[in-house]
């Protein structure tokens, strides 16, 4: 069995030869292989992998401190991420709160709407994504001032504030925002540095 591991930076697209598609696991069928002029069986599979744009992945996020255009055309910066944020409420028994610092920017001239999506993060130990509509997953108050995700931004409007999420304290030091869209299926657009 081969099983597809881009360096970071790149995407797996598919295998070709021997093995066809784009699941990331291929299982060669031996008694299908050719036979060369000595009677042993040949394989011949190759794959296809194409550099990815920082923010496309999330092992090759966006910087912290570095702005990026997210799919409905806003300028998003993360100017800074905390890990174990102290908040008047404590967090349950193996959580903590985490919070981001972020500026969102209108470079356009027209007005965006309403925000019906958010700022989710995500880290390796559970896998989960963090994050709701608001956006804001601390005890109340959260971090101040809290980012405004309502709308619509106006031409030419920026607005900083912080996000903040309650996650499980092995996800902290692994944990990367993204941009998604939808509640349930989530569709993970750009992502962004936290470390």
């Amino acid at each position: 069995m081969l099983t597809e591991k881009p360096y970071m930076g790149w995407k797996f697209t598919g295998w070709r030869g021997a093995c066809k598609g784009k699941r990331a696991r291929c299982v060669i069928d031996a008694s299908h292989a050719r036979r060369d002029i000595f009677g042993d069986h040949s394989v011949h599979v190759r794959a296809t992998f194409i550099p990815v744009a920082p923010g496309l992945t999330r092992s090759n996020p966006i910087p912290l401190g570095t702005s990026a255009t997210i799919a409905d055309g806003l300028v998003v910066r993360v100017n800074s991420a905390n890990a174990n944020v102290q908040l008047g409420t404590p967090p349950p028994a193996g959580a903590e709160y985490f919070d981001a610092n972020l500026t969102v920017t209108n470079p356009s001239a027209r007005a965006k709407p309403t925000w019906w999506y958010g700022f989710t993060v995500e880290g390796d130990a559970t896998k989960i994504p963090y994050g709701s509509d608001t956006g804001n997953e601390c005890s109340d108050p959260g971090p101040q001032p809290p980012l405004d995700t309502s709308g619509p931004f106006r031409p030419g409007e920026s607005r900083t504030g912080y996000v903040c999420w309650t996650i499980t304290t092995s996800d902290a030091n692994s944990l990367e925002l993204f941009w998604g869209l939808g509640t349930q299926d989530v569709i993970r657009t750009t992502w962004f540095a936290l470390h």
